[in-house]
């Protein structure tokens, strides 16, 4: 199961890129967790070629995590709701040894994550507790089950969880933390708005603006690895791309959001990575950060939510016909259903000598990007122009013509 996991969300693997890289920042926590977890940093940054640009990332990371950490340990909220957790050591620190942590991700990231989190925890002496929680945070059922017996207000955060979304998941996320703050008060603090200067401009500080070409390049290796493009929905805003900025407020009307920016720059620690970097560059990161923001997120209450819809849990059904497959699904395919998917039909495909496979999609809420990687997958297997849809909802076919799967697949 974790093998089908990781094909239909790959992207997790970058969790453990960031550990390693506040490990080499200094990090001692994030060295425990690394050495339970037998993290070779070697082989996490293979194909790095450039120890300056390895540098650039390391206090781009630091300068991340160690202000989101200030910041979270000021705000009133007890309940700090962490999307996207990772294997961030930020429960094991001191900043937030004081709130109820909950880490919040991929369930082949929590089946890691949390026993060894309870390993370490049991030898700090937390006096509040942390707990990790499987969730796909576009599936509102399965993010509110995460908080089953928690008393708001809560403090939703992420970081580097908006970088990995499509456009249509953004959205989902985004109704689906309101739901959240409805019903429990508090806000949503986010630094991935402006992700894209965060990172520019910490690289630049750090190696020069040479860095961009090389950061630009990671981002598209990344993007081939996981079958999306990083960074391309309307809640990022892009370096360099003012146009984004109207988009951005647009969505955030749209999903009954009201933002308030909270300057980065007044939060920003002594960062354990400035041992590493000369005075220049430590005062150029300190310049850098005070004109980025973190966003601060609160449902808008004159904001009128439409009727929730949801499709019954998530079923599968298949049929063959001489060489052709028919697959029906049901529900909602995420981060959490693909699998499945993927291990029906493989099961289907290494039994049958299949030529086309057509997917029923009439009975289908919702297709993430777990799910439409699934789609490639079959259409590797069985050829472009192979794999046929039928029965997509507008928003089903939406989400096809966003990413570019309506050229992938033959859609009826």
């Amino acid at each position: 199961m974790d093998e089908l996991r990781a094909r239909t969300n790959p992207s997790f693997n970058s969790a453990k890129s960031a550990l390693v890289y506040l490990m080499g920042a200094g990090d001692e926590n994030a060295a425990l967790m690394a050495k339970e977890l037998h993290i070779e940093p070697e082989k996490v940054f293979q194909g790095e070629q450039q120890e300056a640009l390895g540098l650039g990332l390391m206090a781009t990371v630091d300068a991340y995590t160690e202000t989101m950490n200030q910041l979270l340990a000021s705000v009133p909220e007890k309940t700090v709701v962490d999307l996207g957790c990772g294997f961030t050591p930020r429960a094991l620190g001191p900043e937030l040894a004081h709130k109820h942590y909950i880490g919040c991700d991929l369930p082949i990231v929590i089946d890691e994550m949390d026993p060894l989190a309870k390993k370490l925890l049991a030898k700090k002496n937390r006096p509040v507790p942390a707990e990790y929680k499987a969730a796909d945070f576009t599936n509102y059922t399965s993010l509110r089950a995460a908080l089953n017996g928690v008393e708001g207000p809560v403090c939703i955060t992420s970081q580097s969880t908006l970088d990995y979304l499509t456009q249509s998941e953004v959205r989902q996320l985004c109704a689906n933390v309101r739901r959240v703050l409805v019903e429990f008060g508090g806000r949503w603090v986010t630094p991935d708005v402006e992700a894209g200067d965060r990172t520019v401009n910490t690289l630049i500080a750090v190696v020069g603006a040479d860095a961009l070409r090389d950061v630009m390049k990671a981002f598209d290796t990344l993007s081939g690895q996981t079958d999306v493009v990083v960074g391309d929905n309307d809640m990022i805003i892009r370096y360099g791309y003012e146009n984004d900025i109207p988009k951005c407020a647009a969505l955030l009307k749209e999903v009954g959001l009201i933002a308030k920016k909270v300057p980065m720059g007044q939060y920003m620690p002594e960062l354990k990575v400035f041992s590493k970097l000369n005075e220049e560059q430590r005062n150029a990161m300190k310049k850098a950060y005070e004109t980025l923001n973190v966003w601060e997120l609160t449902p808008d209450p004159d904001w009128t939510e439409p009727e929730a819809k949801t499709g019954g849990e998530f079923g599968i059904d298949t049929a063959i016909n001489g060489t052709e497959l028919t697959v029906t699904l049901r529900g909602r395919v995420d981060s959490l259903t693909a699998p499945e998917f993927l291990a029906t039909f493989e099961k289907v495909a290494g039994e049958n000598a299949l030529t086309a496979a057509t997917v029923d999609m009439s009975n289908l809420e919702y297709i993430s990007s777990a799910g439409l990687r699934v789609l490639l997958i079959m259409t590797k297997r069985l050829g472009t122009g192979h794999v046929i849809v039928t029965g997509a909802n507008e928003l089903v076919r939406s989400i096809f013509e966003q990413t570019g799967y309506d050229d992938i697949l033959r859609i009826r």
